[in-house]
């Protein structure tokens, strides 16, 4: 997305509303939208992925859990939470930067956008010189995870990538487009911080697992499986937004995602032992996607639309809960990554009914 394109958006967008696309809950701010930047001693970083972080650079910590080049699964993602809620817990730290690779920016920005239940900024970005900037911010507080791009634009985590900038970025200071606020999903009064502050955990459930190695959430379209590793565990809720961490091995939840053009029910039936759930991409077509049943699966099913083919920042769909097949849940305007991403965090904490899932996927809400 171009730097005029983002200016021209956001000017429409606060003029006709106090916060962009409805889709965020106003909160009270006694900042300035414009925010300069300001030294806070050591910055950490995680790294699972990206590029490197030069040795030289005194005034940042790494510490490297895996430096992955394809999709987070959703085994990893509890890994790096775990890592993320021990650093959130130091009185010391006002944020944490996350490095990782292209291809799991969207699962882990969201991921983080679900879990940490914070106030303490969270940068996901390619490169951690892009998330500096933003770390630095007096105002990057409050926003929920953010995603720095190789623009120099700042986007929310919550929503599909590139496509909410909340921000712009130079070496020096940081523009934001309006106060700090949350987005509705995940707001302090949202149904997924009220009834379910239990998404927070870190912990990987042992009757959520799968008895199978798993792709997880981040994984492609596809009904095939990968590698799974250990994960720590946590036994209680901490400050940092995630729960404290004993030790434990589990591998996470397995939700494959398949086309609606691509299934049959001889694939489902295959599926269906060794699966916790599912999600399907929408054929975009009332007709198709209302014409099978789900009732009578083992497992929840998510509808969701893939708006755009390429991240190039320039839709966001929705999918209404009518659109649906009988049984099935729609992900409303979340991508089906984001939709795998919550169902799987849904799942790992025993959520897995349809009235359960309806009032936590955004179609509910709008």
């Amino acid at each position: 997305m171009k730097l005029t394109s983002v200016f021209t958006f956001f000017l429409a967008a606060l003029t006709a509303s106090a916060t962009p696309l409805g889709l965020y809950k106003r909160q009270t701010t006694n900042g300035s939208s414009n925010s300069s930047s300001s030294s806070s001693g050591t910055v950490p970083v995680i790294i699972t992925g990206g590029s490197a972080v030069s040795s030289s650079q005194s005034n940042v910590t790494t510490t490297t859990l895996f430096n992955s080049t394809s999709t987070l699964n959703v085994t990893q993602l509890y890994q790096i939470a775990t890592q993320v809620n021990q650093t959130l817990q130091s009185e010391s730290s006002s944020g944490i930067i996350i490095v990782t690779n292209w291809q799991s920016i969207e699962t882990l920005s969201f991921f983080c956008s679900i879990v940490f239940n914070t106030s303490k900024t969270i940068v996901i970005t390619e490169n951690h010189l892009w998330g500096l900037p933003i770390l630095s911010s007096s105002q990057a507080q409050g926003r929920g995870t953010l995603v720095a791009g190789s623009d120099s634009v700042i986007y929310s985590g919550v929503f599909p990538p590139y496509t909410v900038p909340v921000g712009v970025s130079s070496q020096k200071q940081v523009q934001w487009f309006y106060e700090a606020c949350q987005p509705t999903l995940i707001a302090s009064n949202s149904t997924i911080r009220l009834q379910y502050s239990n998404f927070s955990n870190t912990q990987i459930s042992s009757s959520s697992s799968s008895s199978s190695t798993s792709g997880g959430a981040g994984g492609g379209a596809s009904n095939s499986s990968t590698n799974s590793t250990s994960t720590p565990s946590n036994s209680s809720t901490a400050a940092g937004g995630a729960g404290t961490s004993s030790s434990s091995s589990s591998s996470g939840p397995l939700v494959p995602i398949i086309y609606e053009e691509g299934y049959s029910q001889t694939l489902i039936q295959s599926l269906g032992s060794s699966i916790q759930g599912l999600v399907v991409i929408s054929s975009g077509t009332s007709s198709n996607s209302t014409a099978t049943s789900w009732t009578s699966v083992p497992f929840p099913v998510v509808y969701a639309i893939d708006a755009s083919s390429s991240h190039d920042g320039s839709t966001i769909g929705f999918l209404s809960n009518t659109s649906v097949p009988q049984g099935a849940v729609s992900a409303g305007y979340l991508s089906p990554i984001q939709a795998q991403t919550l169902l799987s965090i849904a799942i790992n904490n025993q959520v897995t009914s349809t009235s359960d899932l309806q009032m936590i996927f955004p179609a509910s809400q709008q």
